[in-house]
């Protein structure tokens, strides 16, 4: 078991603070992304190369590692102002995490792994054993 075991999948904000957050940087990387690919444990998101979409990415970034600590960012950018992708990770529960919390295609079927999986609220974890 690594120390990324051991975090809740847990997000600190606070109801009002979640639907700004989705209101504005979730909203803007949403519409941003071009590609989303399914990881073993979380997902990559792919975006284009402009600076104005990366400084998104970043501000994001700084933003979601305060409220969610368990996430784990990686960033890698094609040469040529091609595009960028964001992996996202982090321990069991986060793919579901990130269903919940982006609206994912795959989100929660009747009868699918994911059903009954809510949109991440502040206090609340998305792993049934935290």
């Amino acid at each position: 078991m690594t120390n990324l075991d051991k975090l809740p999948i847990a997000c600190s904000l606070t109801s009002a603070e979640l639907r700004e957050r989705e209101a504005t940087l979730l909203a803007q990387f949403k519409s941003a992304m071009i590609k989303t690919e399914e990881l073993q444990g979380g997902y990559a998101f792919q975006i284009p190369g402009d600076g104005e979409l990366i400084r998104q990415v970043a501000e994001l970034i700084v933003a979601e590692r305060e409220c969610c600590p368990f996430l784990v960012f990686e960033v890698s950018a094609l040469p040529n102002m091609g595009p960028v992708t964001v992996r996202v990770s982090g321990p069991a529960g986060t793919k579901e995490f990130l269903i919940s919390l982006l609206g994912l295609p795959g989100e929660a079927t009747p009868g699918s792994p994911n059903e009954g999986i809510a949109a991440p609220q502040a206090g609340l974890t998305s792993d049934p054993a935290a």
